[in-house]
């Protein structure tokens, strides 16, 4: 009875190919996050005993230079699935484009989405980065700090879409809500920035950190205008 009750919450009526895909895209996400996480924890240890404070020091600033990255990514992520395309597209336009053109549409509609259909597309184009990562050989001898740097952002990209729904929540729990006072991950306020006409800024959704400083230096208008100059060249679009 537990089994089936299970299957219907991960594969609710009526049946979609993009459900099962999401739902074995989370599975393999986190058993080889968890895996590499492993992996590399257990050889940090012998880095550590040589060097305790200075491997804590550098992989305290691994954590912090990958949690940027992974803001940067998304903001970047989200300006292409605003700006490029419809959900016509072919292969991306449904699954990919169509949530972010929705999302204007709805933006409460992310908070009755459930795990699955919050967490499943991130998980999916995040999967090829981390198969490489635990399948590709290790060189002995040396820690493998570009790719724990890159497990680390895959990381914050899984946490994106979630923290980006608890930003449209009227009332996430007093954890969130704290974390978001404090600026650890995107709050209510900032991302309504976004949702301002012409939705044209604040693209990044996991921290919110590098929005004032791309919205500055007006980064996302600039490579607007830069694709769009590209594909008018080459007769696209």
């Amino acid at each position: 009875m537990r089994t089936m009750n299970l299957l219907k919450i991960l594969f609710p009526s009526p049946f979609k190919i993009h459900r099962l895909v999401e739902v074995l895209s989370i599975l393999l996400f986190l058993v080889f996050s968890g895996l590499c996480l492993y992996e590399f924890g257990t050889l940090s240890w012998s880095a550590f005993q040589d060097t305790p404070w200075i491997f804590l020091s550098e992989l305290v600033a691994l954590l912090f230079l990958a949690y940027i990255t992974a803001d940067f990514l998304s903001g970047f992520v989200h300006f292409l699935g605003d700006s490029f395309g419809n959900e016509f597209t072919p292969y991306i336009g449904p699954a990919f484009i169509f949530p972010f053109r929705d999302h204007h549409v709805d933006p409460k509609g992310i908070t009755r989405h459930d795990f699955v259909e919050t967490n499943g597309n991130n998980c999916l184009v995040s999967l090829p980065i981390l198969l490489y990562c635990f399948f590709a050989p290790l060189e002995s001898g040396n820690f493998p700090w570009a790719r724990t740097f890159w497990i680390l952002v895959l990381v914050g990209i899984f946490f994106t879409n979630q923290i980006h729904k608890w930003a449209h929540q009227d009332e996430p729990n007093k954890l969130i809500k704290y974390m978001q006072k404090k600026r650890w991950i995107l709050s209510p306020e900032h991302h309504k920035i976004h949702h301002t006409a012409p939705y044209d800024t604040y693209f990044c959704i996991t921290t919110g950190w590098w929005n004032p400083l791309l919205h500055k230096i007006r980064f996302f208008p600039t490579v607007k205008k830069s694709v769009d100059y590209f594909l008018n060249f080459l007769h696209i679009g």
